[in-house]
């Protein structure tokens, strides 16, 4: 095998695309292939099935993988009807290399792996060997300098070099950016700020060590002092003793709290309104719910002797409508103890109504009395409750000895409470007021010496002041280490830049001369001179690729946007992409070619040909295009031996496109009937290849088409040409047997056939599989009139000055009588 190149064996693509039933590519004899069709036919599926089979995921750059904004996804590689006809879309390839072939399959569903086979060719591609029409102009027009360095070093196989330098510029910007960043100080500035009432408003080591000794310590020692702000110190080690001290001795808070204990038990006040002294507190509170709850007891039991019916309350209040003036029915007797009512003692109905209401109003009175009475037993309770939890938290020092027996006896005595009468607080509340005085001067010296000052309280803000330390020594340490870092990446991006640049630099000056040779070739030996840059070496961006042109002595090196045609733009990214092939695409010499010449003229096009014959004989080339006249131009300079020219005629939306050069045969129109399916469209293109053919056998005359439909001809025309040729040749071809006409006008209607193919409006319109058949037959008896009465062969030839056409068979050359031929 050697150092032989790949080729191209053979393409099979199967419900991917435009193309529904398989289509065979055979390159085996002849190893290029040039296409001809109308737009929308589906000549560039073809170049989809290349890059679909070579793609590193499965899909096509145009269609992308996902459906989002103009791209339709990998949904659009197989064809709309594939799943109905249980197609499975696919694209089979298979590759000669020397004497060895490799072959592999690529299915649309699924994970879309590529074929080991197209792997190892893929390989191979230095440049893309794809090139389309549409992309070219933007390499030249569109890229700018960044993407056109990426295309460029993409094609030279310098894609994972450029990814190294695109993650080391990111990094490197990435970590500089890390190490300008002021956010972490500026957070650090703003705790400190707060924390030192501003007086530290931005980081400074000796300033905040002066705002320590000076406003947190010396208020408390003068003489206590840090040499320096951290927890090895001296002074922070003493600061941490005494603030453990003070835990354990009563401060100035713990006094504060024992105070306020003591003003919840018992404290006199001044009125802000009348000046008066005003008793407050909890033993206050209990001692007034006591008094009142002895009220409301009192005035319940009043109200209870007074209410010793109450028991009847219900029977009073059912009763009383009974005995208003307005009763609808009277009671005559007691149904109690059956006395007459007028007998009773009061007298009557009117009397009975007025003890009633008598009661009720007794009632009232006892369960206003009830209400009040429980809701002061709430309120008891609840002073009781609150007396008894403040008594248990006051814990009293030592040098408050007599004032603590004193609460101590009241606790008990508070605790054991039921009811009765409130229980003696004189001795508790002089205690209370007496701890109250030694307190409020006790808190009075110490604020008057230190204020609110404490160890704890210095103790805890040294601590906090210390933890912005450590952060700014962090942040200082990391924006050290990032800016290190940053210098060492800035020069290793350099680096591999540098050795980029150099490699890449080599290979543009190869690639100076070839590019301006095809790019003269094809605009002539005028064209500027191209050439691709890249930055000066001091340039930070490396990453960048100019495309200049010297277009005169004072526009040199400008950018050929500006000053180039639309044709040459086009011209010179062809240029561009053909030399880059053509250079380093030796392993594998393919190139397809989907609709290059769009914006060029017809010289243009006939020089391109050329250009394709002369520079890329040893190429395996794939050309499709709209263009007719660059196709003749390629038919007309390129040889036969190893080319295949082939149209496509039309595009048949239940089976794929049609080729010029592809024979429908009886075996494809009786599989269409053994799946149940129709054959007409198969039929039709029968016909109309076996017209086409036998009136170019026969040379028959034809109206010369439009420019836009020059070789395309309809079955309907074909047949009346040929019937016209035979009636001037006074040749008469048997009927068919069941059809009492010539069959040739049948063909030129085709009634069976369309209705088979077109839609009907008609609900019984559609064809069928009989009259097909049938039809199928009558069109095999029908051809089997035009063979060779002596040799039965079926190609025929009329030389200029015959009037009727013979055998092609060189051996036979009988003319054509039309009659029935000769039994094999």
């Amino acid at each position: 095998m050697g150092n032989a190149p790949y080729f191209l064996r053979t393409l099979l693509v199967q419900g991917f695309r435009a193309y529904l039933d398989p289509k065979t590519f055979d390159f085996t004899t002849q190893r290029s292939l040039a296409v001809f069709a109308p737009n929308g036919h589906g000549k560039s599926s073809i170049v989809d099935a290349l890059e679909f089979a070579f793609s590193d995921d499965g899909s096509l750059e145009r269609l992308g993988v996902r459906a989002i904004h103009n791209k339709a996804g990998v949904s659009a590689l197989a064809h709309h009807l594939a799943d109905d006809r249980k197609i499975v879309a696919s694209v089979s390839t298979a590759f000669r290399r020397g004497t060895e072939d490799s072959e592999g399959n690529r299915g649309v569903a699924g994970k879309r792996v590529r074929a080991p086979a197209a792997t190892d060719v893929q390989a191979q591609f230095v440049v893309a060997p794809i090139i389309r029409g549409h992309a070219l102009r933007s390499f030249v027009e569109a890229q700018t300098a960044e993407q056109r360095y990426e295309s460029v070093a993409t094609w030279l196989q310098l894609g994972p070099l450029v990814n190294a330098q695109r993650n080391l510029r990111s990094l490197r910007r990435g970590i500089k950016a890390a190490a300008e960043d002021e956010s972490p100080f500026t957070s650090i500035n703003t705790q400190l700020s707060k924390e030192t009432s501003q007086v530290v408003q931005a980081w400074n080591a000796d300033a905040l060590l002066a705002y320590v000794n000076d406003v947190v310590i010396a208020p408390l020692d003068s003489h206590l002092r840090f040499a320096v702000l951290t927890q090895e110190d001296p002074a922070f080690v003493t600061l941490s003793e005494r603030s453990q001290a003070e835990e354990k001795r009563l401060g100035l808070e713990g006094m504060r709290q024992i105070r306020n204990a003591l003003a919840a038990l018992y404290e006199v006040v001044d009125d802000p309104d009348t000046g008066q002294s005003i008793d407050q507190g909890l033993i206050v509170t209990f001692s007034a719910a006591v008094a009142a709850k002895a009220e409301t007891a009192k005035a319940f039991a009043v109200e209870r002797a007074a209410a010793t019916e109450a028991a009847f309350a219900a029977v009073w209040k059912e009763a009383e409508p009974l005995f208003a003036e307005d009763a609808t029915f009277v009671v005559a007797e007691c149904p109690l103890c059956l006395t007459p009512i007028a007998n009773s003692v009061a007298g009557g109905a009117a009397g009975v109504h007025q003890h009633i209401a008598d009661r009720l109003a007794a009632l009232k009175d006892y369960a206003e009395a009830k209400k009040n009475d429980e809701a002061a037993a709430k309120s008891l309770a609840a002073a009781h409750t609150r007396l008894a939890g403040i008594l248990k938290t006051i814990t009293l020092p030592d040098n408050f000895q007599d004032a603590r027996d004193e609460l101590g006896l009241y606790r008990t005595v508070i605790d054991a409470w039921k009811d009765g009468t409130t229980p003696d607080a004189a001795p508790a509340i002089s205690a209370v007021l007496a701890s109250l005085t030694t307190l409020d001067t006790a808190i009075a010296d110490i604020e008057k010496k230190q204020g609110a000052h404490t160890y704890a309280k210095a103790k805890a803000k040294v601590d906090r002041l210390l933890a912005i330390r450590t952060d700014q020594e962090l942040a200082e340490r990391t924006a050290t280490e990032l800016t290190a870092l940053s210098d060492e990446l800035t020069a290793q991006s350099a680096f591999v830049s540098g050795e980029i640049r150099i490699k890449l630099q080599v290979l543009l000056d190869g690639l100076r001369k070839p590019v301006n040779d095809i790019y003269r070739a094809i605009q002539g030996n005028s064209a500027a001179p191209v050439r691709l840059e890249l930055p000066p070496e001091e340039d930070d961006n490396q990453q960048r690729l100019n495309l200049l042109i010297d277009f005169s002595d004072n526009r040199q090196g400008v950018q050929p946007g500006g000053y180039l045609s639309d044709s040459q733009i086009h011209s010179l990214a062809l240029a561009l992409r053909l030399a880059a092939i053509k250079a380093f695409n030796t392993n594998a010499p393919i190139v397809a070619l989907d609709d290059v010449v769009t914006s060029y003229d017809a010289d243009h096009r006939r020089t391109i040909a050329a250009l394709l014959a002369n520079e890329f004989a040893g190429f395996q080339l794939i050309i499709t295009t709209h263009d007719e006249r660059f196709y003749l131009y390629l038919r007309d300079q390129l040889g036969a031996a190893d080319w295949r020219f082939t149209r496509i005629i039309r595009l048949d939306r239940d089976y794929g496109p049609r080729f010029a050069d592809e024979k429908v045969t009886d075996a494809m129109i009786q599989t269409r009937w053994a799946a149940g399916e129709s054959a007409a469209n198969e039929m039709r293109q029968a016909e109309e290849e076996w017209l086409l053919s036998i009136c170019r056998d026969f040379g028959v005359n034809l109206r010369i088409r439009s420019l836009e439909r020059a070789y395309s001809y309809e079955r309907s025309e074909l047949a009346a040409a040929l019937a016209t040729f035979l009636n001037g040749a006074k040749i008469t071809i048997p009927l068919v047997p069941g059809v009492n006409n010539r069959f040739l006008t049948s063909l030129q209607q085709g009634v069976v056939e369309n209705f088979g193919s077109h839609f009907q409006e008609g609900p019984y319109g559609d064809g069928s599989k009989g009259d097909e058949q049938a039809r199928w037959a009558e069109f095999s008896t029908f051809k089997a009139f035009f063979a060779c009465s002596k040799c039965a062969r079926t190609r025929f030839k009329r030389p200029h000055d015959f009037r009727k056409p013979v055998c092609a068979h060189g051996s036979c050359e009988a003319q054509f009588e039309g009659s029935t031929p000769p039994v094999k």
